[in-house]
């Protein structure tokens, strides 16, 4: 008798089921998704929660003011200093002929290379009123982390920019607006949005990165109404050709699954995600309502320093996990 093939059935960003033979799924994949195993006659089905496909999906910007009603991992508007009023970032575009350069240059601090297991936590969608939190936990611990921010050009946004470079943490480029139906247009119109944040970056804390996250992951369908099917395709081979890296990630807190994820949720998912690997990409949010975010991190570091991590910020030589390879 044959044997009989194995088949893997996962769950898209925008809630499709997929469908593919073992050996593709793995080799796109990799052996880190977590599930439950199913045995019928003749054939094995194994059902993964797919994290690199789930998590990072984000949807439209949170009203002001108000609790989110609904999953949503948006930048919250931040108060100038002392105004008590929200800025949000703004819609203005800029002209082709205020884009000059054609390739990106890092003129950041210098990279070291680093060896065992390691650990690199990073926070999406800051700065946010939880981003001083984060960095006194962080700093309470002694732990470096990365930041991938969006646009907060505020008195207090620019302070936070300073204050994470300031304690030894490292910047990446998250897009200016965050906006999938803009950025996702073309090639060109996330460069431009993206080169915005650069310029903001370097005016406040004196370089731009080299290093980046996608809103909703390398492999997102929410970009597919703006831009096309093969939209993420032609943006991810547009970042590498101008000089920068892009990160996915390869453990999901899962903070981003509910509007307030439970602690322990977050906790499980981080520990059960790193088991049997060397180095983890950890996707954490910086938002001002993930409050569980706050009270899990403590705990996540504690229990991945007695799994054997050492934590460390990205560079562009860094370990990647990439979803779509350009």
């Amino acid at each position: 008798m044959s044997k009989a093939k194995e088949a893997i059935i996962r769950t898209d960003c925008n809630g499709a089921t997929v469908c593919d033979e073992e050996e593709d799924f793995l080799a796109k994949r990799g052996e880190h998704e977590m599930g439950s195993m199913i045995r019928t006659t003749g054939v094995l089905v194994t059902i993964f929660l797919s994290g690199s496909s789930l998590i990072g999906c984000s949807t439209p910007e949170l009203s002001k003011g108000k609790a989110p009603q609904s999953v949503s991992i948006e930048t919250v508007p931040l108060s100038p200093t002392g105004t008590g009023k929200t800025s949000t970032a703004s819609t203005e575009t800029y002209g082709n002929d205020e884009i000059v350069e054609s390739q990106h240059f890092y003129t950041g601090p210098p990279h070291v290379l680093s060896s065992g297991k390691i650990a690199y936590l990073t926070f999406d969608d800051g700065p946010s009123e939880s981003t001083s939190k984060i960095l006194h936990i962080l700093k309470k611990f002694g732990v470096t982390a990365t930041f991938f921010v969006v646009g907060a050009d505020t008195s207090e946004g620019r302070a936070l920019y300073k204050q994470i470079v300031a304690e030894g943490h490292a910047l990446g480029n998250h897009t200016y607006t965050h906006d999938y139906n803009r950025i996702y247009k073309s090639p060109e119109a996330f460069m431009k949005d993206m080169r915005r944040l650069d310029q903001l970056l370097e005016e406040t804390v004196g370089y731009r990165p080299d290093i980046l996250r996608f809103p909703g992951g390398s492999n997102n369908h929410l970009s597919w109404k703006p831009g096309g099917r093969g939209i993420m395709s032609k943006v991810t081979s547009e970042v590498k050709k101008e000089g920068y890296q892009y990160f996915d990630w390869n453990v999901s807190s899962t903070d981003a699954a509910a509007p307030v994820q439970a602690r322990e949720m977050i906790i499980d998912s981080v520990l059960s995600a790193s088991r049997g690997k060397k180095s983890i990409i950890v996707l954490m949010h910086d938002n001002t309502y993930k409050t569980t975010t706050l009270e899990a991190l403590p705990i996540v570091i504690k229990k991945l320093q007695a799994a054997g991590f050492h934590f460390e910020k990205l560079k562009k030589s860094s370990f990647t996990f990439q979803f779509l390879e350009p």
